[in-house]
């Protein structure tokens, strides 16, 4: 009974005597080795090379743009349209849209249900859509089906049937989505933002894909007009990336698009003046009972063709780009606010927005707020340091390869390309520019087109709750708006 103890209790002793020998009988023990964690150097950037690009136009005015990537035997096409809701009248805001979640209902000689089956039937993926700045009909398969499917999806473009029942539902769908978003207060923000930036006039003061009164206005003869009038050949271009080789390009694009017919004037660009901003404003919208405030803080600025587009880019990723970025870090990591924290520079052609968005919790609204501003200032008032700077350009550039190693990748860059105006070679200099940003750099660029001073500030959340709390800041003129944008008070 005895005998487990003793051996415990030598054990114990022995331990003892071997601690006191290694702290006492050893004069200068060695000390421990220092593991010291150095992060990795950023890999110098490389130019891109963008593979070969040839470029032509149908007899009908079709513009053709092949880009060949022979990685694997895949190809893509987009149908880009100048057929956006920056072109349509204010009283069909959303016609854009509409007309475009229409295309796959079908043709007169095919329904939509078959159009669905054979795409299905060829592994194809065909999808339509339209924003601010184009409507496009997009298409990928394997290049031995890629024909057959993209002669499916030009018929969808050309000749639409527009359906009266599916008219009926697609449109229902668009004003159900609107009355979603509106019940959310992101949904408020995002409206409302767009729509205290930009002047009333301004198409991108308006949701592209329209509110439910405008919606409502719609009918299938304004579809049918509109399709009428932008889908035409001199309106379009054809974005074809995959295995293709030029000669094989212009056969696809003659087999799917040489019959297409229609004229009509290319429509002049529109206008999109900012509002008049003099001091910073603050505008909410009430969400009875919500328990937690959505905030947009930003400006209007200049959109992807103006001489500054990197470096507002590499701004707006110092400031809230990242999980690891400054707005972030503050609202988040710092005081647990929110669950994120980002900065985006929205391009559209001709204008652009820049603006920190993030949802936080109802009663820390008014302390969101006014560290976002401070934020947004410290951009202007304080340099941006090299190694932070080094970092932020580095993500931007870094991401970019792995952005176009797929065929619908590359597409979706060409087609920013394409839709801005910008040269087809940008991204050969993408990087390296990017890479030789300097922090004299983002400060030239910060004073010359932030205006820490004249911000618009955009709360959508409990007004009971975070009125008081905010006008208590001082940051400007406080305005409550309706979900609909009329100023209340």
């Amino acid at each position: 009974m005895n005998r487990p103890m003793n051996v415990r209790l030598a054990a114990a002793l022995f331990l003892a005597a071997c601690t006191a020998v290694s702290a006492d009988a050893q004069p200068n023990p060695r000390p421990a080795p220092q593991i010291v964690a150095q992060q990795p150097g950023l890999a110098p950037v490389r130019p891109y090379t963008l593979p070969p690009v040839d470029e032509f136009r149908l007899a009908n005015g079709v513009r053709v743009v092949a880009v060949r990537q022979s990685a694997v035997p895949l190809v893509t096409a987009q149908l880009i349209v100048d057929a956006g809701a920056e072109h349509e009248p204010a009283a069909r805001n959303g016609m854009a849209v509409l007309t475009a979640n229409l295309l796959p209902e079908g043709t007169a000689a095919m329904s939509g249900p078959e159009l669905a089956e054979r795409m299905e039937r060829l592994g194809a993926q065909y999808q339509t859509g339209a924003g601010q700045n184009l409507a496009f009909v997009s298409v990928t398969a394997l290049k031995p089906v890629f024909g057959e499917a993209l002669r499916l999806a030009a018929g969808t473009a050309m000749a639409p049937a527009f359906p009266e029942r599916d008219f009926e539902r697609v449109r229902q769908q668009g004003i159900t989505a609107h009355v979603q978003a509106q019940a959310t207060v992101e949904g408020l923000a995002n409206e409302t933002f767009s729509r205290a930036v930009f002047a009333p006039e301004a198409p991108y003061s308006r949701r592209a894909s329209g509110t439910a009164a405008s919606l409502q206005a719609i009918t299938r003869d304004d579809v049918l007009q509109w399709h009428r009038a932008m889908y035409v050949p001199a309106n379009a271009t054809l974005l074809l990336v995959g295995d293709l080789s030029a000669d094989e390009a212009r056969r696809l694009a003659e087999e799917a698009f040489g019959g297409w017919r229609g004229t009509a004037a290319r429509p002049a660009r529109p206008s999109n003046p900012a509002r008049p901003v003099s001091a910073t404003r603050v505008i909410l919208v009430d969400r009875p009972g919500s328990v937690q405030s959505a905030i947009r803080i930003g400006q209007a600025t200049t959109g992807p063709e103006d001489a500054d587009y990197l470096r507002l880019a590499a701004l707006t990723q110092v400031l809230g780009g990242a999980f690891n970025a400054r707005i972030n870090q503050n609202l988040r990591e710092r005081h647990g606010w929110t669950y994120g924290a980002f900065a985006n520079y929205n391009t559209l052609r001709g204008a652009g927005t820049l603006f920190i968005n993030s949802s936080v919790r109802t009663n820390a609204t008014d302390s969101a707020v006014a560290e976002s501003v401070r934020e947004y200032r410290r951009l202007v008032d304080e340099a941006v340091p090299a190694e932070e700077l080094a970092g932020a350009t580095g993500n931007l550039a870094g991401s970019f390869p792995a952005s176009v190693q797929t065929v619908q990748g590359l597409a979706a860059r060409m087609q920013s390309l394409l839709v801005w105006g910008l040269p087809l070679d940008f991204y050969a200099t993408y990087g390296p520019s990017l890479a030789g940003l300097t922090p004299a750099d983002i400060a030239a660029v910060s004073r010359g087109r932030l205006t820490p001073g004249a911000l618009t500030v955009v709360v959508a959340g409990d007004l009971a709750s975070i009125e008081a709390p905010i006008r208590a800041l001082n940051l400007g003129t406080v305005e409550v708006w309706s979900p609909a944008g009329e100023r209340i008070r």
